[in-house]
This record gives structure tokens, C-alpha cells and sequence, in this order.
């Protein structure tokens, strides 16, 4: 539809609003017209009807896009009718040196009941039927602070998004049960697998982007426990930049869980350098400790673990990667470290924590 058309449209069905206001104001308080009140209701029905078109326009009430209306398109309609009233009031005190103060004021109440009613009823109509089509996915939206709100907001107003938010979860207490945009504040980020069960989720959107790694690690483990895909909000400075949209979710990477870039290491050049000589493995029991030996072939490992129950499986498994393996184990504590390091003129790599660490 086009402006023009879209503005006759809009005025013609407001000028029928308007006089429909005032004259149910006037009979619901004088049910029998007399003579000499049709001058008068004439007059005031002008007034208010070309008062109301000049402070549309001046508040744009013909240019807004009301299937995405909120209380700031609200506002604009209370403030163009409040000043058409008033404006009409002056009007009936220059002609009459009377104000019909009742009258009037029922005629302000009826005109923003229809006048919004009009506007607001397109919004309610494309929520309720047009937006909820079944070919999209019911979203569960993880966070429902300023992200999420803004997720759900630009999810609602695009009509070719796949998501459709059906439910947020947020571990504030005093969100839980509220409503925003029509989405309710399910329960907490613990229950997401009883959420996405009750209202048969498709997909999850982590929409907090303060989070660290290991918070966002937490809320994962939750999400994992389910069938639903789950996806997690841009940075949000490349949100407000610009270079991507709010809509343009991505899946969950390992640089999320960690809080930082992965490490690269150089496995060919680290094996050079570790072939043929005394190497230290602190944390040999757990599993990244026991795994790196797998990876380089070295003289003698030796490896420090800080209980007997793990010796055992550790040399079952070296001596499956490891033909002929020989090292020694070291039960206790740092001091044990020193004494190695004193007596062993090798070079000494520490393998730790996923770094190798140069001596």
C-alpha cells in the first residue's frame, strides 16, 4: 500500500472515530437533543475533528508503522488527542463562553479507547495469527536482561526469521513468572531441560553476552542435556557496531567454554624437541597429563602424581602408545620437582595445563 493511499485510509477512518466520539459523549449525558444544542455539538465536532488530523500529523500518527506499535506510539496518540480536546475546549470558551467539560471528557476517553483500538489492532493480529506460523522453530531464549529482550523483540518484529520465541530462562528471581513482549520468564537456567521437555523446544539461543567461559560453560552443560540445537547471541560490540545482526546467532564454539582463543601448539616441532630426553609431567594422573606422552617419544618420563590410585592405569596406558615404556613415578609433593630439576642436566619441558613450558 502506498503512503497516499495509506494516509487517506488512516484519516478517513479517523474522522469517523472523532465525530463517533462526541456525539455517544454528548448523548450519554443528554439523551434528549434540544434545538439548541445542535449549534453548538456542530461546532465542537468540527474543531475537534480538523484539531485532531493537524496534531496527527504533528505526532505523525499517519507515518508510524503500527504492527510494531509500543507505548512510545502510545504516548503519541494520547498526547495528538489531548491536545485536539483542549484545543476544542478553548474553541466551545471563545464561541459559547462555556466549556463542556463533561462532554468533553468523555469524549477524550472514547476517542483513545478507538483510535488506539484501530492502531494496536493490527500489532495484536500479526502476533497472535500471522507471526505464529507452525514452520517455525519454538525458540527458548537463555537470559532476559537487555540482550535477550532485544532478541526477542527483533525475533517478533522479522517475519522471515526461523525462530520463534516461545519461552526465556533467567536466573533472576524476581523475572521468574514475568512476561516480556508476551514471553514469559519460564523458570531458571537449571530447568532449561524441563522447559525445552514441557514446551517441546527446538532450539536454544544463549542470549547473555557478558557471560565468561566458564558461566556460559554452566549454561551449555544445561542445553546439552537436551535434543534442542543450541546457539549463542554475536559479541555484543559487534552487535552495536553494526557489522552483524542481532538475528545472526551462531553455534557454540570451544573459544566460549574456555573464555579465551584455543592453544595451537606445534606438535612436530614440540616432538623434535622432546625426543631423547628426561621429561617432568606434573599432573600425570588426570587425563590431559596422561594423554601427552602418547604424543612424543622421550627418554625417561618421569611422571608425579599426588596418589597410588592412578599408578596402575597410567602404565597400562603408555605401555599400549609406548613400546617398551620405562619411566618412574613420583608420589608427593613440589619438593620432589626440585629435586629433579637439580639432579637431571636434560632439557626439561613441563607439560601442564595443555602449555608446554620451555625450562
Amino acid at each position: 500500500m502506498t503512503y497516499q493511499k495509506r494516509l487517506s485510509l488512516l484519516m478517513a477512518l479517523d474522522s469517523i472515530i472523532v465525530l463517533f466520539s462526541i456525539y455517544i459523549g454528548y448523548f450519554i449525558l443528554h439523551p434528549y437533543m434540544d434545538v439548541y444544542s445542535i449549534p453548538m455539538l456542530m461546532m465542537s465536532s468540527i474543531s475537534l475533528l480538523l484539531s485532531h488530523h493537524l496534531f496527527a500529523l504533528i505526532y505523525s500518527l499517519y507515518k508510524r508503522a503500527w504492527e510494531y506499535a509500543s507505548i512510545n506510539e502510545m504516548l503519541a496518540i494520547i498526547k495528538a488527542i489531548t491536545f485536539s480536546i483542549l484545543t476544542t475546549a478553548v474553541v466551545q470558551l471563545v464561541v459559547a463562553q462555556h466549556i463542556y467539560v463533561r462532554v468533553l471528557f468523555i469524549t477524550w476517553m472514547f476517542h483513545i479507547i478507538f483510535i488506539g483500538g484501530s492502531r494496536f489492532s493490527w500489532r495484536m493480529l500479526r502476533d497472535r495469527y500471522i507471526n505464529k506460523s507452525h514452520d517455525r522453530k519454538r525458540t527458548l531464549i537463555v537470559g532476559a536482561g537487555a540482550a535477550g529482550t532485544m532478541v526477542a523483540r527483533q525475533l517478533l518484529k522479522s517475519k522471515d526469521s526461523e525462530f520463534r520465541p516461545i519461552a526465556f530462562a533467567d536466573d533472576d528471581i524476581k523475572k521468574q513468572k514475568l512476561q516480556i513482549y508476551g514471553i514469559t520468564v519460564k523458570g531458571k537456567i537449571k530447568e532449561i531441560p524441563l522447559i525445552v521437555q514441557k514446551y517441546e523446544i527446538d532450539n536454544i539461543i544463549i542470549a547473555i553476552p557478558s557471560l565468561k567461559g566458564k558461566e556460559i560453560k554452566r549454561i551449555y552443560e544445561q542445553c546439552a542435556k537436551t535434543e534442542a540445537k543450541t546457539k549463542i547471541l554475536p559479541m555484543i560490540e559487534d552487535v552495536m557496531t553494526g557489522k552483524i545482526s542481532v538475528s545472526q546467532f551462531r553455534d557454540v564454539q570451544v573459544e566460549d567454554l574456555l573464555g579465551r582463543e584455543p592453544v595451537e601448539l606445534d606438535i612436530r616441532n614440540i616432538s623434535q624437541k622432546l625426543t631423547g630426553s628426561t621429561v617432568l609431567v606434573t599432573g600425570a594422573g588426570g587425563s590431559i597429563g596422561s594423554i601427552s606422552l602418547k604424543y612424543y617419544k622421550v627418554k625417561y618420563p618421569l611422571l608425579r602424581v599426588y596418589t597410588m590410585v592412578v599408578i596402575v592405569s597410567i602404565y597400562a596406558t603408555l605401555s599400549i602408545f609406548i613400546n617398551s615404556f620405562w619411566g618412574n613415578i613420583l608420589l608427593g609433593s613440589i619438593s620432589l620437582t626440585v629435586l629433579f630439576i637439580l639432579f637431571y642436566k636434560d632439557s626439561l619441558y613441563i607439560i601442564k595445563n595443555r602449555k608446554v613450558l620451555l625450562d
